[in-house]
């Protein structure tokens, strides 16, 4: 009877899955169904979920002869008479694609973009695999033929690192990007228009030339989505840089996409590229085989709902979000204003008080969340003569000094010493009283410490218990023997945001070495993002504005001190 009963259940799970290829009886139910069954493979259920997915593959096969490929065909054949209407110049496009333990998929992508693009020279295509991918040999050979298969894409690149999640993956992807636009991707996607790319070009530089700027957020639309509905953002090179990270990783996944667009629509910057189709085979429109790799990132319900429930608690920070890019906009239009001229350079001392009255009032309103306030204040300041740059505001400066956003650690000696004591000083940090503060499960609230290890010449009393990170600063004598030379321990302890901000002077370059570094931090310095590495220095003009963040999931540990400009 127990047999009998189970026989009965199971066919009552392959008949609701099967139900599932009719929109009409498709449910978050199915979803349940389908990770539990996915959960349960290899025991007495698993062959439910291989019948199903030998359906889907058979729905796919005639999706792609019935409907795809005839679509691309025709888009090409019509491709001439649409090209000879376009006027823009083509622009380096970045697509973005983590990928995990799926090498068909992802090859099928792959050729989809060089099939369909019409200028693929200037396409990259930037993938992310973890390390621990059992695929990880098969995705190394796809990339060493990719040369000779996908030959006609400008770069394909694969980035192979420790697992992240899709949403940092993203992020790391798009540092490595050069692209004006990062396209979201997925090796779920297939391109199918013709020319998408002409299309994209095309709509931007309309865009642009309508509002002046190039904050945009796009995405591909063939009225394929219901109505408001949208899929994979496509943010320009000005939206990425303003806010430092391509999609938040705050989300376990559900929400990601939906952030981005939320803070498009709050800006006035949401915009489609009409006539543009690409396939999205989603397990859940069953266009797409249920495996593994669905279950690791997206199913269950209860983690859609967490994730929307802390969307809505996030408002606040969208809305901020959303004043950076209206600051960067409202300063992209000041600086295309032909009829303002700067002011002559105000006497010293004068304008010495000056810059520091302007720098502590633009801290403070980056600090109460007024960037467009702040904007406004830095412009003046450039205008009337006080510094060249709004983005590089030092209140004791040395005009004879070159403004630089970044320079090379390879450049300074010392950053190879401190590589190479970098596990002794994380093992002696850990083992002091504050690598408590270092324990994932702390239970320290959400923010930055700043522990003061060196000033006025001496160490002081939370140093006593580092004397590895003592001996090393020691020997070198640029971070210690000048007056106001300072040695900080910053502890990010996520989610946290340090408003922008600019340091003292620009006589002193800033060094921040990753001591512990996980996953989600980053820093902007001027107009450049980056993001931490864990023993690797970053080395930067201190009067530039700066701001750092973690979105990640563990504290992290940073060392900073200056050490006097190499053009002094």
């Amino acid at each position: 009877m127990t047999g009998d009963r189970k026989t009965l259940d199971a066919a009552h799970d392959l008949g609701r899955l099967l139900l599932g290829h009719h929109g009409r009886y498709r449910d978050g139910t199915l979803q349940d169904l389908v990770t539990d069954l996915l959960r349960d493979r290899h025991n007495r259920r698993g062959w439910i979920v291989d019948a199903v997915n030998g359906s889907l593959l058979v729905r796919q096969k005639l999706a792609y002869a019935l409907r795809l490929e005839p679509r691309r065909l025709w888009s090409k054949a019509a491709f001439p008479l649409r090209a000879a209407a376009v006027t823009a110049a083509p622009r380096p496009l970045s697509l973005l694609c983590p990928t995990r333990n799926r090498v068909d998929n992802l090859n099928a992508f792959l050729r989809s973009v060089q099939r369909t693009a019409a200028a693929p020279g200037r396409i990259e295509v930037l993938c992310y695999v973890d390390e621990d991918d059992p695929a990880l040999p098969q995705y190394r050979e796809l990339f060493d033929r990719a040369r000779g298969r996908f030959g006609a894409i400008g770069r394909c690149a694969l980035h192979v690192g420790p697992p992240i999640g899709v949403a940092e993956a993203w992020n790391r992807l798009a540092e490595h990007a050069d692209g004006d636009f990062l396209l979201m991707a997925n090796d779920d996607q297939l391109y199918v228009d013709h020319g998408w790319d002409v299309a994209l070009d095309q709509r931007a530089a309309e865009l642009t030339e309508l509002h002046g700027d190039s904050v945009l957020c796009l995405y591909f639309d063939a009225a394929q989505y219901p109505e408001g509905g949208c899929d994979f953002p496509i943010v320009s090179r000005s939206w990425y840089d303003t806010l430092g990270y391509f999609v938040p990783t705050i989300f376990q996944q559900w929400e990601v996409e939906k952030w981005v667009f939320d803070l498009a629509r709050r800006l006035g910057r949401l915009y489609p590229v009409p006539g543009v189709f690409v396939e999205h085979r989603h397990y859940q429109d069953y266009k797409a085989p249920f495996d593994d790799t669905y279950q690791r990132h997206r199913m269950t319900r209860g983690k859609s709902i967490a994730d929307h429930a802390l969307f809505l608690r996030t408002e606040q920070q969208r809305v901020a979000e959303v004043d950076k890019l209206a600051a960067r906009i409202a300063h992209g239009r000041r600086g295309d204003r032909r009829d303002t001229k700067p002011s002559e350079p105000l006497p010293e001392p004068l304008a010495g008080r000056a810059r520091r009255h302007y720098r502590a009032l633009i801290d403070e309103l980056h600090a109460g969340g007024q960037p467009r306030a702040a904007a406004d204040c830095a412009d003046l300041a450039v205008r009337q003569g006080l510094w060249v740059s709004a983005l590089h505001r030092p209140a004791e400066l040395h005009r004879e000094l070159p403004v630089r956003m970044d320079y090379d650690p390879a450049d300074f000696w010392f950053t190879d010493r401190l590589a190479d004591r970098h596990e002794a000083i994380v093992e002696e940090l850990r083992a002091a009283p504050i690598g408590d503060r270092l324990l994932p499960e702390g239970g320290r609230e959400a923010g930055t410490d700043h522990i003061e290890l060196y000033r006025d010449g001496t160490w002081t009393a939370s140093a006593d218990a580092l004397p590895v990170l003592r001996g090393v600063l020691d020997k070198i004598p640029e971070a210690l023997l000048f007056p106001g030379a300072t040695v900080e321990l910053m502890l990010q302890h996520p989610p946290t945001r340090q408003p922008a901000c600019c340091g003292p002077g620009n006589a002193h370059l800033r060094v921040e070495f990753g001591l512990v570094v996980t996953a989600g931090s980053g820093i902007r310095t001027g107009d450049r993002t980056r993001t931490r590495t864990d023993g690797g220095c970053l080395i930067f003009d201190d009067g530039l504005e700066q701001e750092r963040w973690h979105q990640g999931t563990g504290p992290n540990a940073v060392l900073t001190f200056r050490v006097p400009h190499p053009d002094r």
